[in-house]
Parts: C-alpha cells; sequence; structure tokens
C-alpha cells in the first residue's frame, strides 16, 4: 500500500520516535493487515520508506487514539495538549470522515532505508 506523508511526520518514522500512524478506517485502509508493508512518500520532497505493519487497533475518534498513547508515539510533541493534537488532526480530517469511517492506529516498523 501506498501513502503520503508529510514531511516532518515521515522524518519522525524514519528516525524511530513516531511509532504509530493514525488513519481514517476508510476502504484503503480496512484492507491493512499486521505483516503488511506501506509505502510512504513524502509529499514535498518524494522520498520514499517502507515499513512494516506490526498490528492495527480500531477506534471511534481521534480523541480515543491521543488519551491512550503518548504524543511522541504518534507525532506530536509529548508537551502538546489533547485540544491541540486534535485542532491538528481535524485540519486534515473532517470530524464527518471520522464519524462515517472510524480510526485506526497503525503500529509500524521502519525498514532499513
Amino acid at each position: 500500500m501506498i501513502m503520503g506523508l508529510n514531511e516532518d511526520q515521515f522524518d519522525l518514522i524514519k528516525y524511530g520516535s513516531k511509532t504509530i500512524e493514525i488513519r481514517l478506517n476508510d476502504i484503503k485502509r480496512r484492507n491493512l493487515v499486521s505483516g503488511d508493508y506501506i509505502h510512504f512518500i513524502s509529499t514535498k520532497e518524494h522520498r520514499k520508506m517502507i515499513v512494516q505493519v506490526n498490528s492495527i487497533e480500531t477506534f471511534d475518534t481521534f480523541k480515543d487514539i491521543y488519551l491512550k498513547y503518548s504524543g511522541t508515539e504518534v507525532g506530536s510533541k509529548n508537551e502538546d495538549s489533547l485540544y491541540k493534537m486534535l485542532d491538528e488532526t481535524y485540519s486534515i480530517y473532517s470530524r464527518e470522515q471520522e464519524q462515517k469511517w472510524g480510526v485506526i492506529a497503525i503500529h509500524l516498523t521502519p525498514l532499513n532505508n
């Protein structure tokens, strides 16, 4: 599976601090299973990285993910408030999309890239 990823999030995964990618649980993502590979392409520089999916958790809302995991694990700063993380997320995804699809936490490991 191929997915685009913002430059800052790309680097956080590549260097190991971000271990969970959050996405809508839309039709494309519902096909993901443990052991799959995701090919991330950075949105500006078009760098490429392959990661392996360790596990996938489903949640009703992004808030549920943020309450379970630290900011660092999901690509934010530990000092970021829940409200800041949600504001940033809702600048990418709408609440309507979240309600329609639900969300997933993709636990991943970058491969030697």
